[in-house]
């Protein structure tokens, strides 16, 4: 009893406990291998609880400096607005001011929206939708935005079969990869969306002929926060295709970049079920 007892005051201080004679056909020895057993699984909860807190805290850096320029933008065009007295250079830094707070207001909901995601807090409902209608309402929202610079949203394929999926959050997937398509796409230019299936999988294929990507970086531009090289003068926080994989992700799929000589494709593979 006294080695037991020494053995649970190991575990209680948190230390890695180390006992011999496990293997008898014994109680005591099959006492001993529970504790060994209680030993490894509290070892790997501390694990997992450092890796969560150091995840946490580069989440928290991340998005701190991803927020410093916004800020700093915001509060530089109030001080300027107090001193301005020309009614032209107001509306100037109003509009800045505007466009500061979008920035931070996008930001915010981003960094929400992936917190839950990866704390799985929301959950996907994946039920038997139609997913030709959850691509096309993901199309005319994203209609006005190609519009602006020109570029046509062509929908090509077809999926009659029905695919459980959330409609809501898939859609938001899609929305993502086609906001990227437009806005690293030139105008008057196209972005496509193909839907193919095989025995396996629904696929979305989003191909546009923008800035694409460097070779390195197809194992790269999921990751939270990250920019393409090809990207980083344009406007973005690198959180679009990481909260997409998140979402396809839950929906028990994948996701798949290819470069082009000319553009990207990126596509987004559902299990038939």
């Amino acid at each position: 009893m006294e080695e037991f007892s020494r053995a649970l005051e190991v575990l209680l201080a948190g230390e890695t406990l180390r006992l011999s004679d496990t293997s008898q056909d014994t109680l005591p020895s099959k006492i001993r291998h529970q504790l060994m057993r209680l030993s490894d699984a509290m070892a790997g909860s501390r694990e997992r609880a450092a890796r969560d807190q150091q995840e946490i805290r580069e989440m928290i850096a991340q998005l701190a400096h991803q927020m410093r320029n916004p800020l700093a933008n915001l509060e530089s065009y109030l001080e300027l607005l107090d001193m301005e007295e020309d009614p032209g250079e107001c509306r100037f830094c109003l509009d800045a001011v505007k466009d500061a707070e979008r920035k931070i207001r996008f930001l915010t909901e981003g960094f929400l929206k992936m917190a839950r995601l990866e704390q799985r807090i929301i959950q996907i409902r994946k039920d038997a939708e139609d997913l030709e209608k959850t691509v096309l309402d993901c199309i005319l929202q994203e209609q006005k935005a190609a519009e602006e610079k020109g570029i046509e949203l062509l929908m090509t394929g077809e999926h009659p079969k029905p695919v459980r999926h959330d409609a809501v959050w898939l859609g938001e997937a899609v929305c993502n990869l086609l906001d990227n398509s437009i806005k690293y796409s030139p105008p008057e230019s196209v972005v496509e969306v193909e839907l193919t299936a095989n025995e396996m999988f629904a696929r979305i294929l989003v191909r546009d002929f923008g800035v694409g990507i460097e070779p390195e970086e197809e194992a790269l531009i999921f990751q939270r926060f990250y920019r393409g090289v090809r990207t980083r003068g344009s406007e973005g926080f690198g959180l679009g295709l990481y909260l997409a994989r998140e979402i396809v992700r839950q929906h028990d799929g994948f996701m798949k970049v290819t470069r082009r000589r000319q553009g990207l494709e990126t596509a987004i593979y559902l299990p038939e079920e």
